[in-house]
């Protein structure tokens, strides 16, 4: 409905002036659930400047020209606004104009998790995990075809300190002198400094190779990679392709990006300001550096180490390069907020080898664990987590998945565990399922349907148009990449029908069964109109309908 309303202020809208530019979605429409009418725009006020208009008088013209058909009355209010007042008779008829606006066909590659392959998975990668998920689902929904990546990056100095923390481990155990130093700490890395030990127990009687010692590192970053995808997989969350860095570097991608970056002058030769805080002996060996400040970032960023090797930016750069050859136009990364200042050097990297490629990146911040009313203070380095998988072995992976959507994913997140865990209207979900659980129960009652006049009241009224709504809030979560907007979405849905239930205790005039168990076709048509929505909400947050609780 808000779409076509939309339509029509466009259409009218464009006809006014045509050497006035409007887009199509600059028309903003939105529901009213008060007296003042059932649909609104700003439309008059908004575009009035640049028809040199006043507000009521642009207000008229569009009154003139919206067909009434549906519609009781519609009034100009206040300084420009448009209130619209739909039929009562209009409201039912209403549920069987939606159809999706459009659907796309374009592959996309969604990359999320990708954590480092140094530890188990904790409540920060939870919120990119889900966040990334839905986000796939939420393309799936409008007709992409959406590969879900995950990205292993199993080179670098946290290999090297998750391999020497292991054999700190191994060495302190079993009495070993390897002489290696402890960067991370906990049970975590004891379980696998065993595991480790287990396997390859007979290379400890001599002097590890560097060979070996990559058998080692390589053997537990696998295990906890299959850990990884594992737990994810305990809350429905599958990944299409597993990209590890050591394999790109191996297709030869960087050598050919270089020789690119040469060509159109974006590189140079040279060394790089050190640090604020650095203390070291600085080189004077010739870094290749690229000149990122040309695409306003701060600095400009080496591709190359000290000692020629490519820096974790130039393998970046090779890795999304990869997913170009691979027949990927948009690509979209799910990423923590501490990557934030990483973004502009890896997309002016990225858009000047492919100037029409479509790349973004979803920003998660982080996510506090609060118990008893406490926040938990949790830290990986110190061995002192709390593992995803635990966590959604204690609160559901319905829980989990929905509260994991339910912020903004670029605000701060405190999970209440203890609100979580309660039955009851405090828990969004709980109440959504419980919604859902009670139409099923009406359903299975029904004797037969009847064709009886309903009297619309307001709480029904209300139902009505918040189911209206679904087509513009999950076209808005797409275009917006905002996962959140379909749990709170189905929040209040939930919530307005639960009002409507409440209701007719009171009135029983707007009961969904007389006392014979006879309903309405108008009522039924709800009912079910009803449950679609909450199926196709709930399928993209990644989540079953209860029938029953």
């Amino acid at each position: 409905m808000l779409h076509n309303i939309k339509k029509s202020l466009f259409e009218i809208l464009i006809k006014i002036d045509k050497n006035v530019s409007i887009n199509f979605e600059d028309v903003e429409v939105e529901t009213l659930f008060d007296k003042k009418g059932d649909f609104t725009t700003n439309a008059a006020l908004k575009f009035s400047k640049i028809f040199e208009k006043n507000p009521n008088q642009l207000a008229d013209i569009i009154l003139k020209g919206i067909n009434l058909n549906n519609f009781e009355k519609i009034e100009i209010a206040g300084p420009g606004f448009i209130n619209f007042f739909l039929k009562d008779e209009s409201f039912n008829p209403q549920l069987f104009n939606y159809e999706k606006e459009f659907t796309e066909n374009e592959k996309v590659n969604i990359e999320f998790v990708s954590a480092n392959p140094t530890g188990p998975l904790h409540l920060a990668h939870g919120r990119g995990a889900v966040v990334g998920d839905i986000l796939s689902n939420l393309f799936e929904y409008f007709g992409h075809p959406v590969t879900r990546e995950y990205y292993v990056n199993n080179t670098g100095n946290q290999i090297y300190e998750f391999l020497s923390s292991i054999l700190y481990s191994i060495s302190h155990t079993y009495n070993l002198n390897l002489n290696e130093k402890q960067f991370y700490k906990g049970d975590y890395i004891n379980d696998i400094a065993k595991d480790c030990y287990e396997k390859f127990k007979p290379l400890f009687d001599n002097k590890l190779s560097s060979d070996e010692k990559n058998n080692i590192v390589n053997y537990a970053i696998e295990n906890l990679v299959n850990q990884t995808l594992q737990t994810l997989g305990t809350a429905g969350i599958k990944f299409d392709q597993i990209s590890y860095e050591t394999t790109i570097m191996d297709k030869g991608h960087l050598p050919l990006i270089l020789e690119k970056f040469k060509q159109k002058d974006l590189t140079y030769e040279g060394q790089l300001n050190a640090p604020k805080d650095f203390t070291g002996t600085l080189k004077d060996n010739q870094l290749t550096i690229f000149k990122s400040t040309l695409f306003e970032d701060d600095e400009d960023r080496a591709l190359t180490k000290n000692d020629g090797t490519p820096t974790y930016f130039a393998n970046d750069i090779a890795y999304h390069e990869d997913k170009f050859q691979r027949g990927f136009n948009k690509l979209i990364n799910i990423w923590g907020a501490d990557h934030l200042g990483y973004l502009k050097r890896l997309s002016s990297a990225i858009t000047s080898l492919h100037p029409k490629i479509d790349f973004s990146v979803v920003f998660c911040q982080i996510v506090n664990l609060k118990r008893d009313n406490k926040i938990q203070k949790l830290s990986k380095r110190e061995g002192n987590i709390f593992e995803l998988k635990n966590l959604i072995d204690e609160i559901g992976i319905d829980n989990f998945r929905y509260f994991m959507s339910y912020r903004k994913n670029d605000t701060h997140m405190d999970l209440d565990i203890d609100l979580i865990k309660r039955e009851n209207k405090e828990n969004p979900i709980y109440y959504i399922q419980y919604s859902y659980a009670r139409t099923q129960s009406i359903l299975n009652k029904v004797n037969k349907v009847v064709d009886t006049p309903v009297i619309i009241t307001s709480e029904l009224k209300n139902l009505y148009k918040k189911l209206l709504e679904w087509d513009s809030v999950v076209k808005s979560a797409y275009l917006k990449k905002e996962v959140h907007l379909i749990a709170h979405y189905l929040e209040s849905l939930s919530s307005y029908f639960h009002t409507l239930w409440s209701s007719s205790k009171n009135k029983p005039s707007v009961k969904f069964l007389d006392n014979e168990n006879n309903i309405s076709s108008n009522l039924i048509n709800l009912l079910h109109t009803y449950q679609n929505v909450l199926d196709e909400g709930l399928k993209i947050l990644g989540i079953k309908p209860k029938l029953q609780m």
